[in-house]
């Protein structure tokens, strides 16, 4: 976790930066989007849990060059499946929280239209409320990688302002154990899908 955190306090730094010290013009951005993510496989995410619904925030820091660096914070909410109750255990419906960091590369298809890759790392914390003790929570954290693209149209001749819809994968390994390989596989990982649309301000 002080990995990720140095990561954020680097990010903030640079990102109010428009020009290194050699004049290299470095764009910046932030983005907000609402966010539909569905887990895969067989797994208690995917067999136990409705798709989760949320939103995110995030920025990225752009070189000349195409290449830059990014980060988002998404926060996510699902229900259980109607049914399957017990087999998810005697918690609520699950809150997710995801850190990603990522590296991009931007394709500029023409002056409105652009496509970005990322590939990355991920921070995931997953909380649920005890049914029968109050406030009481369960939680599990991981962590896992990301790998996605992203496509924008810019909506101003200046370029600052731009809408985008996103595709990426996630995959998700946590701390849960058991000695039993097949139900640990069960509870343990994942893998996202997820679909996003969003706005992003560029300065």
């Amino acid at each position: 976790m002080k990995f990720i955190q140095l990561l954020f306090l680097l990010f903030s730094l640079v990102m109010f930066g428009q020009k290194n010290k050699k004049g290299l013009d470095v764009v910046s951005n932030i983005e907000a989007k609402v966010i539909a993510m569905k887990p895969v496989g067989n797994n208690s995410l995917s067999k136990d849990l409705q798709p989760f619904y949320g939103f995110a925030f995030g920025g990225n820091l752009m070189t000349p060059i195409n290449f830059g660096i990014g980060a988002d914070f998404s926060m996510l909410f699902s229900n259980v499946v109607f049914g399957r109750q017990n087999l998810y255990g005697n918690i609520g419906s699950p809150k997710l929280t995801i850190i990603d960091v990522f590296l991009s590369h931007r394709e500029n298809i023409s002056e409105d239209f652009k496509i970005e890759e990322m590939a990355g790392f991920s921070y995931y914390s997953q909380s649920n409320l005890y049914i029968d003790q109050g406030q009481a929570k369960n939680k599990n954290s991981g962590l896992g990688f990301n790998v996605g693209g992203k496509a924008l149209y810019i909506l101003d001749p200046e370029g600052y302002q731009a809408v985008f819809v996103a595709g990426k994968v996630n995959y998700y390994l946590n701390n849960v154990y058991n000695e039993n390989p097949e139900i640990q596989n069960y509870y343990n990982r994942s893998t996202f899908l997820s679909l996003s649309l969003g706005y992003r301000f560029n300065f």
